[in-house]
């Protein structure tokens, strides 16, 4: 039996040619064709009327040279140590790799104790509240108390409105007295302000 070839498939698509020709001396060299996906009749353009429209493709584009002119801060470049900003400070050898291995350790101690406190907090989200709670719950004001101070600052409020209704002046003008009231709370407030 002889020896099998195995046939090869094509890669890639063959190109459109445009108004159905086949060989490509039959194509003009001046025509591009663009087809749209969405339409089915092919446009022709010439390439003069290609290069013309593409000669200015940023003429659209409005870019502030203020937006450029600014720096970012690099908090990368400022936090790190190099060789130069050592050598400015003119330590011995000995003091600066002294001084780059504290640094190192400090950024891995900062490292770690993310790590930790991450550990921690999954740690107590996982935890369920279990035991007495009567302990939590002692340390926290009763709504006795809390309802007391509403009630009386109700109360309070209360009494006042009696009295007010009880007083002669409201009797004879009721809206003359709130508005004299008013201004009058009005002045003490701005007095007490000064």
């Amino acid at each position: 039996m002889g020896k099998q070839k195995r046939s090869r498939s094509k890669a890639h698509i063959s190109a459109v040619k445009p108004n159905g020709k086949k060989n490509d001396k039959d194509v003009d060299n001046n025509k591009v064709d663009i087809v749209d996906s969405m339409d089915t009749d092919a446009k022709v353009q010439t390439m003069a009327d290609f290069v013309n429209r593409s000669d200015n493709i940023f003429s659209d584009v409005k870019i502030d040279p203020q937006a450029l002119a600014k720096k970012l801060p690099d908090f990368d470049a400022r936090s790190a140590i190099t060789s130069k900003s050592l050598k400015e400070l003119k330590l011995k050898k000995k003091d600066k790799k002294k001084l780059r291995h504290d640094l190192w350790i400090k950024k891995l101690s900062a490292i770690d104790a993310a790590k930790k406190e991450a550990k921690e907090k999954k740690r107590r989200q996982q935890t369920p509240v279990v035991g007495d709670i009567g302990a939590m719950g002692d340390a926290l004001p009763t709504l006795d108390l809390l309802m007391m101070g509403d009630k009386k600052k109700k109360l309070d409020d209360i009494a006042l409105f009696h009295q007010v209704r009880a007083h002669p002046a409201f009797k004879e003008n009721p809206t003359s007295t709130i508005k004299e009231h008013l201004e009058n709370k009005l002045k003490q407030d701005d007095s007490m302000e000064t």
